[in-house]
């Protein structure tokens, strides 16, 4: 019996990490996928994603190397006020650089925003300010000659300055980080659920023998 059980137990051990390789390959593989967060200081955030070629670890991401981006974005509430999706494999999807600004190290996993929007270490997200009156923009902004000595992160509303913003009388949210989190790629995820699942059959084969 024993010798039976040992059998059934490597072959099913050999099958999930063979499962592991085989998804963990697959050639979808080959792009960092990442997760966006934000919440400004007045409660709006956004969500997103992006990827990009796994052969650009250890330098930063700009956004013209991306392969997909989309970042959705939230009002206090929780309702969805615009997405804006981007495939830079296609012309008909794919933003104009004039306004879209986004720089990310793949080293220390961060989106660069300390400098203003128009800066390789800012950013500028959403509308494009050359085409929309009013819409949201999302973007890094520093002018110590408006009074604003430190580089923020402001949703605007398109109608209003960052001054006023900040002072509450007027557009929609300032503060807070753009952060980004890994997100396993989906043959890992599959892979570990194999092994998972294999390990919870051995538990019971081995209680009822």
């Amino acid at each position: 019996m024993n010798s039976i059980y040992n059998q059934i137990k490597a072959t099913i051990a050999v099958a999930a990490v063979s499962s592991v390789a085989t998804f963990a390959n697959i050639p979808s593989a080959n792009a960092a996928l990442f997760g966006l967060n934000w919440e400004g200081d007045q409660g709006y955030s956004a969500q997103g994603k992006f990827s990009y070629s796994d052969s650009l670890e250890g330098t930063v991401v700009t956004g013209s190397q991306l392969n997909t981006f989309s970042l959705s974005f939230f009002n206090p509430t929780g309702d969805l006020l615009k997405t804006f999706a981007y495939n830079f494999s296609s012309p008909t999807t794919t933003p104009s650089f004039d306004f879209f600004n986004f720089n990310f190290d793949t080293v220390t996993e961060s989106v660069l925003q300390s400098g203003s929007y128009d800066t390789s270490t800012g950013f500028d997200l959403g509308s494009n300010f050359n085409t929309d009156i009013a819409g949201l923009f999302f973007y890094t902004f520093q002018d110590a000659d408006q009074g604003l000595p430190t580089t923020t992160i402001f949703l605007n509303d398109g109608l209003s300055t960052e001054v006023c913003i900040q002072s509450g009388n007027c557009g929609l949210d300032f503060g807070g980080q753009l952060t980004a989190n890994k997100i396993p790629e989906p043959g890992t995820i599959f892979g570990l659920l194999v092994l998972g699942s294999a390990v919870g059959f051995l538990k019971k084969k081995s209680a009822v023998a």
